[in-house]
């Protein structure tokens, strides 16, 4: 979280040095709880769609919207290591301000945030800048951007009939865990199924495809846009697939217990590593699975998740390793 935190004081900046002063209301995107900005919690309205960052913003006491109303003042945006996805967001800040509204933008440099700015300059004109925190923060009047904004819309994923769209993991092409995995999805695969950390749904949609003995998939995933993409590459299976935005990390709701789960967690948030992820998805799956259930597991082969299985299950086969990745099939969970 320390970059985040970098981000987070250098998008401040305007305000504590008296350059900006914050309306009554006004809107943020990509909204982080920050002690930086509590004492204008009941005037941002904070569009976020990573889920543990929107309940870490409810708990902290901001008011969390999925959409906004537009008609603002002035907008925060925090913008990503993604560029199409900041240009897109720019656009979407944008569009939400009032006529002569102005939006504040703040990026790290590491990210590519002082290309963006001068990119910004140049399509829109910048009303000021400041460079503090290894970061960049610029902010511009309200402007037409439709081109930016398309930036942000699905597009076709290589080598499939599906799409995502940029700021989802692997937006552009299917990531070699998941094509691993669903190389080795075994010809027994039946029944109730629960896809953790589906992204824009490439597994379930292998499974939908394939196994005509699977009842229903049911996706969770913590990212909105990823899961809205899903609902469009699943559209066509119908009642068989069922959505469900949520931080698998934090424990899955109470449902009856599933026959297959599969898994190719994410192993950080941010830029570093975090072996606890993919260890709250174990958790999470033996939770939700029947006594005689199966868990698919893929992994990067340097993660340490095989303690935990074995913990977890009764048994424990390493069914490949190949690309970097290795899979685990685990049956018969131990007792809670």
């Amino acid at each position: 979280m320390d970059k985040i935190d970098d981000q987070l004081r250098a998008l401040a900046l305007p305000f504590d040095k008296g350059f900006l002063e914050m309306p009554a209301r006004a809107f943020w995107l990509r909204a982080e709880a920050s002690p930086h900005f509590t004492g204008w919690s009941g005037q941002l309205e904070c569009q976020q769609g990573f889920r543990p960052a929107f309940d870490r913003l409810q708990a902290a006491g901001f008011k969390a919207v999925e959409r906004l109303a537009g008609g603002y003042p002035l907008g925060l945006c925090l913008l990503t290591k993604h560029k199409g996805e900041s240009r897109a967001l720019i656009a979407q800040g944008l569009d939400q301000l009032a006529p002569g509204g102005v939006l504040v933008c703040c990026g790290a440099n590491a990210s590519g945030a002082a290309s963006l700015e001068k990119e910004a300059a140049k399509r829109f004109g910048l009303l000021g800048t400041l460079s503090k925190h290894q970061c960049r923060v610029f902010w511009l009047e309200k402007a037409e951007a439709a081109d930016w904004l398309a930036e942000g819309a699905p597009r076709p994923v290589a080598e499939t009939a599906l799409v995502a769209r940029a700021g989802c993991f692997s937006p552009d092409h299917v990531d070699r865990g998941s094509r691993l995995l669903a190389a080795h999805l075994p010809a027994g695969l039946s029944g109730r199924v629960a896809d953790l950390g589906a992204g824009w749904g490439y597994l379930s949609a292998e499974i939908l495809s394939r196994f005509d003995a699977v009842t229903g998939v049911d996706l969770y995933e913590a990212e909105a846009m990823a899961l809205d993409d899903a609902r469009t590459n699943l559209a066509a299976f119908g009642e068989r697939a069922s959505y469900h935005w949520i931080d698998v990390c934090a424990g899955l709701p109470e449902v009856a217990p599933y026959d297959w789960i599969v898994s190719n967690p994410p192993f950080h948030e941010g830029a570093k590593a975090d072996p606890a992820i993919g260890q709250a998805f174990i958790t999470a799956a033996w939770k939700a699975i029947r006594r005689r259930g199966k868990f698919l597991l893929v992994a990067n082969q340097h993660l340490p998740y095989e303690a935990e299985l074995r913990r977890r299950f009764r048994e424990v086969e390493l069914v490949t390793v190949a690309d970097g990745f290795k899979i685990y099939l685990s049956t018969n969970r131990h007792d809670r």
